[in-house]
């Protein structure tokens, strides 16, 4: 949320709309090479604080950002977040302390650093740390759980346990360097308090509504209790400060604002400050109807956004979703600065909306889940890419195979189709041997519009089917009978998990029947695939829980209904991992593929024996879909064997592609060199 740059508090900066802050010429921001490094070794000399750890707390508050000269989330200035509202006042206190105006506190990064350090100090003498003392990095931790005005102990200890954290594992931001050391801090008097969040912080501490979430309660008059509506959405905020000093500032009676979460961004961990059955004070008149969560950072440096925070919040939405039935697409996951009457720019430009909804899907692109979809648009017997730009234009482009690369940035084969929304798959459903496209509308219309391949273009989009894959039920395409023409598919994905399809006609899609009425409950993630190659699509699901609990099942088709689940693996997808599926070694029954799209960037290859999938630990390729990729399978050579492909968005939109063996992927390759931009969906 931009919940600041206005005033004080979150809650009056909704109200004085237009008044800006606007930072003088040398307002603090990025600085010259290596000044901030003088900076830091000056200011601590000067006021006798370990230069290491003044790094440490500035890096905790900003990553060494001073974000122009403009205010954070409680009014907090500078890399050293020297802070002044009615209950925190560092900024007046660093002023008084170092003579140095409040102005050039605010914006001149060497006077805020030289700040914090005196207001450090300042704290140090108050805790009695005599000169011997200050020279040992464990001796500041009361000093540092101070200096993060935090108005409970529990708190304090959550803030000065992240400083002790980064002074453990260093930190290396451009020249500014702290080496990583072991330290044991010196508790003092925070050494019978508990985290907040950890059990024994409080009361409810081990109550959550999610379970992987800490519980610290916002300050009773910054929500309200209950809700006058039901909840349809889900809002995305960035902070605007830190994430200790987020908690910090919804327990503070004079902020006025909450939020329902607030996630961490070095390792995606998440506090539940208000009940979702509460009313959380962050988006003005969507309040009553809105879940908020909170991501630490701000909207202006996308360093904040790591992938294990994307990965832990698009967990937590898709849980959100889940439990209140919302659609798992932007219609009902939305940015602050989406909202009615709202003048907010978070998530801001820096936001990979591609990336989290795909997470939120379980790796789908676009809004939906996708471990499969044949992409031959010409007829070739080579998969092809498409990208689908939705938004205000709903072009659909196209670069075809040549074996080797991919042909074709601006090459456009439809000019209105595939609306903000709406689930976008493909296949072949006419039979002639080119795969077209189709969109699931879902929502209470619950269309479905299909656009026939030419071999050069799409046709225009005719409706097929006038009611299937309502609301948030997950839509699918592939063959479930075998007649050589492609169906739909709907998931119900609830606590019902029933399984509908609609077959096929060549001009339409048939009435919808239930062929299974347990499969794939929320949370899982379904696909389609031929894995005993009988010619006709069986679906999977993939539970991704823990190592304990990930499963893939199978219900095999007959042609007219889906048999009895069967567990083909009892390992495999772990958690946020992307499954897929396709026939990777050319043996004519689909395989399973899971793609870690982490540091590591491991592939591993389940392989499908016609009963069950063979394999847990086989790595085909250990260098590919990097964090923030989206990775997919398809024959692009046409030697029937699936390979691998990525879409790498961000700035760069190159495709890469990593040829199968049969046994093994090539390392990657790029066919495109501009294709699939942020937010389109691409596959």
């Amino acid at each position: 949320m931009r919940l600041i740059r206005r005033t004080c508090t979150l809650f009056l900066a909704a109200a004085l709309a237009g008044q800006v802050a606007v930072a003088p010429a040398d307002a603090a921001g990025p600085a010259a090479p290596g000044s901030l490094t003088v900076d830091f070794t000056r200011a601590a000399a000067e006021f006798d604080v370990p230069r290491d750890l003044l790094v440490a707390v500035a890096y905790g508050e900003s990553r060494l950002d001073g974000h122009g000269g403009l205010p954070s989330q409680a009014n907090g200035y500078g890399v050293m977040h020297l802070v002044s509202n009615p209950t925190q006042h560092s900024l007046e206190r660093a002023a008084t302390l170092t003579g140095e105006p409040v102005d050039r506190l605010r914006s001149v990064t060497s006077a805020n650093i030289r700040g914090g350090a005196a207001v450090l100090r300042d704290l140090a003498d108050d805790e009695g740390l005599t000169g011997g003392a200050r020279d040992r990095l464990s001796a500041w931790y009361p000093v540092v759980a101070r200096y993060s005005a935090a108005v409970d102990a529990s708190t304090a200890r959550l803030y000065a346990d992240h400083v002790y954290d980064l002074l453990r594992t260093g930190i290396a931001a451009g020249p500014v360097r702290v080496a990583p050391r072991p330290l044991r801090p010196e508790f003092g008097r925070y050494a019978g308090v508990t985290p907040a969040g950890a059990a024994g912080a409080n009361v409810a501490a081990a109550v959550p509504e999610y379970a992987s979430a800490r519980w610290v309660s916002a300050y009773g008059g910054n929500y309200q209790a209950g809700r006058s509506a039901r909840i349809t959405t889900v809002v995305v905020h960035v902070t605007q400060g830190s994430y200790a000093g987020t908690v910090s500032w919804f327990q503070n009676p004079s902020a006025g604002v909450s939020a329902h979460y607030v996630v961490k961004s070095s390792n995606g961990e998440i506090t539940q400050m208000v009940r979702e059955g509460d009313t959380a004070y962050h988006a003005r008149s969507a309040n009553p109807y809105a879940v908020g969560i909170e991501h630490e950072g701000f909207v202006d440096n996308p360093a904040w956004f790591t992938d294990a925070m994307y990965r832990s919040s698009a967990a937590l939405t898709r849980y959100l979703c889940d439990k209140y039935g919302l659609p798992k697409t932007r219609t009902s996951i939305k940015g602050h600065n989406e909202l009615p009457g709202n003048d907010h720019t978070d998530p801001g430009p820096n936001w990979n909306w591609n990336y989290y909804i795909s997470l939120v899907n379980a790796g789908g692109s676009g809004g939906r889940y996708l471990a499969g979809s044949p992409t031959d648009f010409t007829g070739d017997g080579r998969d092809d890419i498409v990208s689908f730009t939705q938004g205000s234009l709903n072009d659909v482009y196209v670069a075809t195979s040549t074996g080797s690369a991919f042909t074709g940035t601006s090459v456009k084969w439809n000019d209105f189709f595939g609306l903000n929304g709406e689930t976008l798959l493909s296949g072949d459903v006419n039979g002639d041997g080119k795969d077209d496209v189709v969109a699931f509308t879902h929502g209470t219309l619950a269309d479905v519009y299909v656009a026939l391949s030419t071999g050069t273009s799409f046709g225009g989009g005719l409706k097929w089917h006038d009611w299937f894959a309502p609301g948030a039920e997950v839509g699918a395409v592939g063959d479930v009978n075998g007649d050589g023409r492609d169906d739909i598919i709907a998931f119900t994905h609830d606590t019902n998990a029933d399984v509908y399809v609609a077959l096929s006609t060549g001009t339409g899609f048939g009435p919808g029947l239930k062929w299974h009425e347990y499969f794939s409950i929320a949370g899982e993630f379904p696909a389609l695939g031929d894995v005993n190659g009988d010619g006709r699509d069986d679906i999977i699901t993939f539970t991704q829980g823990p190592l304990t609990a990930s499963d893939v099942i199978v219900s095999l088709s007959t042609g007219g209904g889906f048999g009895a689940p069967q567990t083909w693996h009892d390992l495999f997808a772990v958690g946020t991992e992307q499954p897929r599926v396709g026939d990777i070694n050319g043996d004519g029954r689909d395989d399973i593929v899971t793609f870690t799209c982490n540091a590591d960037a491991d592939v591993y290859a389940a392989i499908s024996t016609g009963t069950s999938f063979v394999g847990t630990t086989v790595k085909w390729n250990d260098l590919f879909c990097l964090p923030g990729e989206f990775p997919y399978l398809g024959d692009y050579n046409g030697d029937g064997k699936d390979d691998i492909v990525a879409f790498t968005k961000g700035s760069f939109n190159d495709v890469h592609v990593g040829l199968s063996t049969g046994t093994s992927f090539l390392g990657a390759t790029k066919w495109h060199d501009f294709f699939g931009l942020p937010n389109e969906t691409t596959f």
